[in-house]
């Protein structure tokens, strides 16, 4: 009788611990994300892709490029790749002739206008400038162009979605074209 107290206590322990640490029924999965969250990057000066919250929803992340204070500009072009698996490039307003749109430039009233947001796979190249030299140069520090990605279906939780920027280049007030770099933030999908 007291071997069989032992046995019986012994299986009940073994069976409490198996099912304490998720045995029984395999790997659960991960829990799918619902929304895409956006880390500003750290500094604040230079350019910088920054979250528009008042255009962001819990799925589309809008984000604006902002160049460094005190500066002036005519245009910018980049591009900006993620990863297609888990978010793509898409319009920020769905009636966007671009999938991007110009927030500051100065693009003149007749066609062509020297705007355009082209996706080639999973890059976006972006291009705006404004034409001539008679309108005047803008302030930097403000938006100047946003961009959105949309969160796939079927990520999940906590996932980092990789989002980079490159071949950037700014057309300063004085003209001629130079390289920039765009600092960009950390794309989690929550």
């Amino acid at each position: 009788m007291k071997n069989t107290t032992i046995s019986l206590t012994a299986a009940t322990l073994a069976l409490a611990g198996f099912l304490a640490c998720g045995g029984g029924g395999g790997d659960k999965p991960a829990p799918l994300a619902t929304k895409l969250d956006y880390t500003d990057p750290s500094g604040g000066t230079g350019y910088r892709f920054v979250k528009d919250a008042g255009r962001s929803t819990n799925t589309k992340l809008v984000l604006e490029l902002r160049g460094p204070a005190s500066e002036m500009g005519r245009g910018v072009s980049f591009s900006v790749t993620s990863d297609a698996a888990k978010a793509s490039f898409a319009k920020v307003e769905s009636s966007d002739p671009e999938y991007a749109q110009n927030a500051a430039f100065d693009l003149g009233s007749t066609e062509p206008k020297l705007f355009k947001g082209v996706l080639d796979g999973s890059a976006l190249r972006v291009s705006v400038v404004q034409k001539g030299a008679a309108a005047t140069a803008k302030p930097l520090d403000n938006a100047l162009v946003r961009i959105a990605l949309e969160m796939k279906p079927s990520v999940p939780q906590n996932t980092s979605i990789t989002f980079t920027a490159s071949d950037a280049k700014a057309l300063p007030a004085s003209g001629g074209s130079q390289p920039i770099t765009i600092a960009v933030g950390v794309v989690t999908a929550k």
